[in-house]
């Protein structure tokens, strides 16, 4: 399908299914997508996505019969019905330390559709020791769901029920940018990936690795990771609780079951092991794959620490110029050291490091930053700008300054819209000097937490008393 054929609902239906089809699979033609057409669409799309979820996920409808939403006629309209970013973590924490998987089960069955419900609720997960035996057996007994998690600095992880079409779709829109590093419609069928990290887990970012190399690479010899095995989500989960409790001065009353010291000490000894792996992956690096055109994709810790390394081993320009870098997911807090961004140019040999604004809640759209420094909201993810008072939906005119919240269309089991902790500026008329037709964000993204000194309380546009009883509703779970 292309832009020039078919009716708007079937456009909308493309872009809900299969968005990269919708541009023919064309960078070129994605990125020039008018901003009338795409916001045309979006409604559409929204519309449509509104009316398939609307009754089918629990606690959407629950907050969509309190706030009396029936359908969609413009996007504001669904503003009440957004998400705190804080609901896929809103399980109680006791469940994860007493390992009653079944009743976090039932807490994520409120958050899926029916189909995906029934399978959570007759999952067999007795003897789950931790969470990546509960990962592991979530992913046998729902093949339809690849859940991820995320990195859980506040102490406590976020699941996120993302299906296995929201994955792939994701990655053909991926797809496109990348290939269309030696022009529109580009295939390279010897492209490599370099990853400075895991192979495998169930992180989000480390979650995409399975259906990234589906659609970009010709064979699993193509992915080169720094360490060859599996991020155990247990020890993750347990530096983060270890990382709480020493900030609240707990750290003596924290328990750690023996399971999960044999965990924490074989996680030490594969610590221990790094630098063996670095010098393979260096090695790789430089021998196999130097001057060839790579894909790397990591946050910016990661691929300035891999640079890092590779400078100091002496390595510069390893890889070929037009290889395609690219990095997201904020400082989170830390400061940033001055010139990494030259160091990994000058180790990769890549022209441009290709940045994004992004966030593990929505898969299915990273939004790009141009050579101006704005970033581009991408077609698959509908952004809000709310007043960080009231959560109300500020004017989709002029420059406005407010709390972002998104809507990720590419979410098929789960709702994808959500409040945000972000505070940004977006320039909705003005067009960008880069020549991109969408809205954009036009000033450093800042975290209200940051702002406010640690407190960030968000006012969901819903009315208080029913946004509360959905939440209620979600937490409450009958044994």
């Amino acid at each position: 399908m292309t832009l020039s054929q078919a009716s708007l609902e079937e456009k909308a239906r493309a872009l809900l299914s299969e968005p990269a089809a919708l541009a023919g699979h064309s960078l070129d033609t994605w990125a020039r997508m008018p901003r009338a057409e795409i916001e045309s669409l979006q409604l559409e799309a929204l519309k449509q996505r509104f009316a398939q979820l609307r009754d089918r996920i629990p606690m959407l409808k629950k907050l969509a019969d309190a706030q009396g939403v029936e359908r969609v006629e413009q996007v504001d309209d669904v503003v009440p019905l957004l998400f705190e970013h804080t609901v896929y973590k809103s399980y109680p924490p006791s469940l994860l330390e007493k390992r009653n998987f079944a009743q976090i089960n039932k807490w994520l069955g409120k958050l899926v559709t029916p189909e995906i419900a029934e399978k959570l609720a007759a999952a067999d997960v007795s003897g789950c020791e931790g969470l990546d035996d509960w990962f592991e057996r979530m992913d046998k007994a729902v093949p339809e769901l690849r859940m991820s998690h995320t990195s859980g600095t506040s102490g406590t992880v976020s699941f996120l029920p993302q299906s296995v079409n929201e994955w792939r779709k994701a990655c053909q829109v991926r797809k496109m940018y990348i290939w269309g590093m030696a022009g529109p419609d580009t295939p390279d069928p010897d492209l490599h990936t370099v990853y400075p990290y895991y192979r495998a887990g169930y992180l989000s970012h480390v979650r995409a690795n399975d259906f990234l190399i589906e659609a970009l690479l010709p064979s699993e010899a193509n992915f080169h990771p720094a360490y060859p095995s599996t991020l155990s989500s247990d020890v993750l989960h347990l530096g983060a609780k270890i990382r709480a409790a020493q900030a609240k001065g707990t750290l003596d009353r924290l328990e750690i079951t023996p399971t999960m010291k044999a965990k924490k000490l074989a996680f030490d000894k594969l610590q221990a092991e790094m630098p063996q792996h670095l010098a393979a992956f260096f090695e790789r690096a430089t021998h196999e794959l130097r001057g060839k055109r790579v894909y790397i994709g990591a946050t910016w810790n990661l691929l300035h620490g891999m640079a890092k390394a590779g400078l100091e081993r002496g390595l510069e320009g390893v890889f070929a110029p037009d290889s395609y870098i690219t990095t997201t997911g904020g400082a989170k807090g830390v400061v940033q050291p001055q010139g990494w961004r030259e160091d990994v140019l000058r180790f990769t040999g890549a022209k441009v490091l290709n940045e994004t604004y992004a966030m593990s809640e929505t898969p299915s759209g990273s939004h790009a930053r141009c050579e101006h420094g704005h970033y581009h909201f991408a077609h698959t993810v509908i952004p809000f700008l709310l007043d960080p008072e009231t959560s109300k939906p500020l004017p989709r005119t002029g420059r406005q300054t407010g709390r972002a919240g998104f809507l990720d269309l590419g979410a098929d089991t789960r709702w994808g819209g959500f409040i945000t902790g972000d505070e940004i500026t977006v320039e909705w008329d003005k067009p960008c000097a880069c020549g991109r037709h969408s809205a954009y964000v036009a000033a450093p993204i800042q975290r209200y937490s940051d702002k406010n000194g640690g407190d960030d309380k968000i006012t969901c546009a819903a009315t208080e008393d029913s946004h509360r009883e959905a939440m209620d509703f979600l937490t409450t779970l009958e044994s």
